[in-house]
């Protein structure tokens, strides 16, 4: 790979700066071509250190900063070379067409990151992170991109590896000295095994919460026409999105906005009341309310405390109940008539809102679940979910098959964990995950 490439590292439009970056054998030498400043040349060039100097883009100049990064200390693990420049199209373009013309080429999208994978200078998961973090929705999105990236799924599966590895070195012992070792160790097998599960198993139920990364959480606001539901929503979420009257009904269909909580998209929808409606509009607004209650991660059923508890009230939270739950007993400024409740508010004032927010994160459990390392790609998924499936096999096999079937299984889970980390990946699939990087990345 000896040809140097050329990119934007920053996003195409009028910014206060924007990058450049070289990679490859002659990426010194091609911009020594273009940059002039006192102390600088390709011979002289200190490796990570800024230079204040001129970049020439043959028909116009910028002043720019010029930065070193000797291989293989660097992203790429080749000679980089980043010009920081005005930040106009104007200016990336034209110093863009010089450098090509001198000898670089165009990057391909995500060909930097390739390159550093193919350096070993970060593995296939690792780089899958990076590409998390730039297309990062939320601050929960980014908080699982900067683990995948910072290699801690990478040492979940090192660490699977190594109990595959004792796994196979005990088994290779019984084979070569069946009468010996036997006894021994075939317990110290089925531990490393079991430990190998545990560990897969782990990786595979963080898996489960990839939709929480992508599209957040849903809470759903239920309760009875009249209770407060449109202004706890407004108070959620700290504006005025749903309509508030004294009017029963107002609300006559799902209204949808979001926040963001402890980093999480949550997804709130304000229900129409349900009673029976008091026209065919009303009663739609009230099925879709049903149906959406029924697809809620957690909902909030609201109650009106000054007034008293009625059968429908009842009967409509004998519905909910089955549901994650938080009841919320409203206007708690008229509590004249209390009910069983987690948490009592008045959406009006504001009054106790931050603790319902903190009761909500705890019923969703946002803290357990954001430090729980979260595989995000349908690869990993299917390389970690194959990997558990032939080491349940293989712990299966104990006792009732021979050691190579044992054999065969160690093998074959190692063999997927390797697929996930890109030390035996086919050409074509690393191909595929670079192409959707962005160009300069």
């Amino acid at each position: 790979m000896k040809d140097t490439i050329v990119a934007p590292a920053t996003a195409a439009g009028t910014a206060a700066v924007g990058i450049l970056r070289l990679s490859g054998e002659d990426a010194l030498s091609v911009a020594a071509k273009v940059f002039a400043a006192k102390g600088w040349s390709a011979e002289t060039a200190e490796p990570y250190r800024m230079y204040l100097g001129k970049a020439d883009a043959g028909n116009f100049a910028d002043k720019a900063f010029c930065m070193y990064c000797k291989a293989p200390k660097s992203y790429t693990g080749e000679d980089v070379v980043e010009f920081h420049l005005h930040g106009g199209k104007v200016v990336l373009d034209g110093l863009l067409r010089r450098l090509v013309a001198l000898g670089a080429r165009p990057a391909l999208p995500g060909e930097f990151t390739k390159r550093a994978y193919l350096n070993g200078k970060l593995d296939l998961a690792e780089a899958e992170g990076i590409e998390d973090m730039i297309s990062a929705g939320s601050e929960a999105e980014a908080m699982q991109a900067y683990r995948m990236m910072g290699g801690e799924v990478s040492k979940g599966i090192e660490r699977v590896k190594e109990f595959l590895i004792e796994a196979a070195a005990n088994i290779d012992a019984v084979l070569d000295y069946p009468e010996e070792l036997t006894d021994d160790n075939m317990p110290l097998i089925e531990a490393a095994l079991t430990e190998a599960k545990a560990e897969l198993t782990r990786l595979y139920e963080g898996s489960k919460d990839r939709r929480m990364l992508k599209e957040g959480l849903s809470l759903v606001l239920a309760g009875l026409t009249n209770v407060g539901k449109s202004s706890l929503m407004n108070a959620l979420l700290r504006d005025d999105r749903a309509i508030v009257t004294d009017i029963a009904g107002t609300t006559r269909d799902v209204l949808r906005e979001s926040f963001e909580l402890e980093g999480v998209t949550i997804n709130v929808s304000d229900t129409a009341g349900i009673r029976e409606g008091s026209d065919e509009v009303e009663r739609i607004g009230i099925a879709r309310a049903e149906r959406a209650i029924e697809g809620a991660d957690l909902v909030i059923f609201v109650t009106d405390c000054s007034v008293p508890e009625s059968e429908e009230e009842r009967a409509l939270y004998a519905k909910i109940r089955h549901k994650k739950h938080i009841r919320v007993a409203n206007k708690g400024d008229a509590e004249k008539y209390p009910r069983e409740a987690d948490i009592v508010t008045e959406a009006k004032t504001g009054a106790n809102i931050d603790a319902l927010t903190a009761l909500i994160a705890d019923k969703l459990e946002l803290k357990k679940r954001l430090e729980t390392p979260i595989l995000t790609r349908e690869r990993q998924i299917f390389a970690v979910k194959a990997a558990a499936d032939h080491v349940d096999s293989a712990l299966g096999a104990i006792g009732a098959a021979g050691l190579d079937c044992l054999a065969v299984d160690v093998k074959a889970a190692w063999a997927e964990l390797c697929s996930l980390t890109g030390e035996d990946v086919a050409e074509s699939v690393v191909d595929e995950i670079f192409s959707r990087f962005c160009v300069g990345k």
